[in-house]
């Protein structure tokens, strides 16, 4: 039976190309997809959600507003978007609006009424998921799993291991941590690197002529330019191909603790591999060839 999943998103390039895999693959169930504050507005991000959607024929999947601004207030300066990429997707404006704007009111809900626990895949910060426990603490026991693109441990972010999901909501990834899963994997920035994709990977997935595959190429052949590199990482459909096939990411089990004391370190993840009690699992490699079998099996 298709895994029930639920994606958390604030929709930029990668973003796109895992809700399209999460929408097309034969094994998950897509429940709904909430967007949240990151890579722009949730205004953005939820446009950009409902944009993708249309394109691959699967504006039946509901889509919910979620939080725009962090989990807790937060010292630092608060990231207002990104200037490397643009605030909407080149896509067809949505044709259908957002299902709701309160994506926590509408997880819990779910979680809540679920005939069987369902898999969290949040890829940008944990601000939604996090407000959601908080709410309504009986939830955690309606989870599978929640597989988070989240963190690092040796790969450099927008700070030496600071990852930006993270970065953006420290407060939101700590309470997660504490939470009480029963099964918490954040998928690091070392095994999206490790997985990263070239102009040739980029061809293959258009050669799948599929309005998917097309437009998954065209937007890594846009992460290509703005990496400036012969390969560039494609983080988040990484946290969607671990939900099908766990052999695409090498995890360890983790000590995970996140800096919440501002200063170079904030919203850095720092991992204890192979504790004695682990609160996670972490993503420290991945295989590149599994994860290209697994967006070309979604993707066409």
């Amino acid at each position: 039976m298709p895994v029930p999943v639920v994606l958390d998103c604030d929709t930029g390039t990668d973003d796109a190309v895992a809700i399209m895999a999460a929408a097309l693959h034969p094994d998950l169930d897509l429940l709904g997809v909430c967007t949240v504050w990151g890579n722009h507005d949730v205004r953005h991000t939820t446009d950009n959600t409902l944009r993708v959607l249309d394109h691959v024929g699967r504006g039946d999947v509901p889509v919910h507003a979620g939080r725009n601004a962090p989990f807790r207030p937060r010292t630092p300066p608060l990231p207002s978007g990104r200037d490397d990429i643009p605030p909407t997707l080149d896509l067809p404006t949505p044709t259908a609006a957002a299902a709701s704007d309160d994506a926590v009111g509408w997880l819990v809900r779910t979680l809540r009424a679920a005939p069987e626990p369902v898999t969290l895949v949040p890829t940008g910060p944990l601000t939604n998921i996090a407000a959601a426990v908080e709410a309504a603490p009986d939830v955690v026991g309606s989870v599978a799993r929640v597989v988070a693109l989240a963190g690092t441990h040796t790969q450099e972010g927008v700070r030496p291991r600071v990852e930006r999901n993270v970065w953006c909501d420290p407060e939101a990834a700590a309470y997660v941590v504490a939470a009480g899963f029963r099964d918490l994997t954040f998928i690091g920035m070392d095994a999206t690197y490790a997985a990263a994709l070239d102009a040739a990977d980029a061809d293959r997935l258009g050669a799948l002529g599929t309005p998917a595959g097309e437009a998954a190429a065209r937007l890594q052949r846009e992460r290509l330019r703005v990496y400036g590199t012969d390969r560039a990482p494609l983080h988040d459909p990484l946290a969607v191909a671990y939900v099908v096939d766990p052999g695409a990411v090498t995890t360890r089990p983790a000590r995970c603790r996140v800096e919440l004391t501002p200063g170079e370190d904030y919203g850095r993840t720092v991992h204890d591999l192979d504790p004695a009690e682990p609160n996670l699992a972490v993503g420290l490699d991945a295989d590149r060839g599994v994860f290209l079998h697994f967006l070309t099996t979604a993707l066409a």
